[in-house]
């Protein structure tokens, strides 16, 4: 007896699968799952239902943990953000801070040796300046002792040249009166011979009752 060919399985129809089959792609290419896959864990195939069974668990954790797990990650991310920017901030504050302190201690430092060498300065300003007043004192003392005492003496020697000016005018006189006596007895001669009269003509005397008074004064003036 002839035997007949085994009849083929039938198969339930897909009307959608040939209108989306770029949807169907993208499915595989971006969710690692495919109709195919679909079609035969229907039609029994154990491996092909393990797969989206084991694919499934996986969702289904995800959609569990995935949020907990985000949450988790952020909070790690953030915190170490926040941990590392404080950490930066600290730093650097402390960069900065210990450079301002080093400044004004350099400051200081510096302000005190210049308070220390203008107080030298002063010091020795002050000791120059007292030499200074010491010497044109001593200068001006002397100066002025020295002119005290040659004024003195000019004055002295002035006082004491008036005072002979005035008491060898009568010599003076005298000496000119004598010096006119003898002219005018020398021309009395020449005119009239021996007929000459000197007895007319008079002889000043201007020593006689003075020197004696001009000698007492000068001695109690101590000449």
């Amino acid at each position: 007896m002839k035997q007949l060919p085994a009849a083929k399985t039938p198969r339930l129809k897909n009307h959608i699968l040939p209108k989306g089959k770029l949807l169907a792609q993208t499915l595989t290419r971006k969710f690692g799952v495919s109709l195919s896959d679909f079609d035969r864990a229907i039609n029994g195939d154990i491996q092909a239902a393990q797969k989206i069974g084991e694919l499934a668990r996986q969702g289904r954790l995800s959609q569990e943990l995935a949020p907990k797990l985000a949450q988790a990650y952020l909070e790690i991310i953030n915190g170490s953000e926040a941990y590392n920017k404080a950490t930066a901030d600290i730093l650097l504050q402390a960069g900065k801070s210990a450079i301002a302190i080093d400044k004004s201690a350099s400051q200081v430092m510096l302000g005190q040796q210049k308070y220390v060498h203008q107080r030298q300065e002063l010091a020795q300003e002050f000791v120059l300046g007292k030499n200074t007043e010491n010497t044109r004192h001593n200068y001006q003392m002397n100066y002025t002792q020295i002119r005290g005492y040659i004024d003195a003496h000019l004055v002295g020697v002035d006082q004491q040249t008036a005072i002979l000016e005035q008491s060898n005018r009568p010599e003076i006189k005298q000496i000119a009166a004598n010096e006119q006596y003898r002219q005018k007895t020398m021309n009395e001669a020449l005119n009239k011979g021996e007929n000459a009269r000197y007895d007319l003509i008079p002889e000043k005397d201007y020593r006689t009752g003075i020197m004696g008074k001009i000698a007492s004064i000068k001695a109690a003036l101590g000449f």
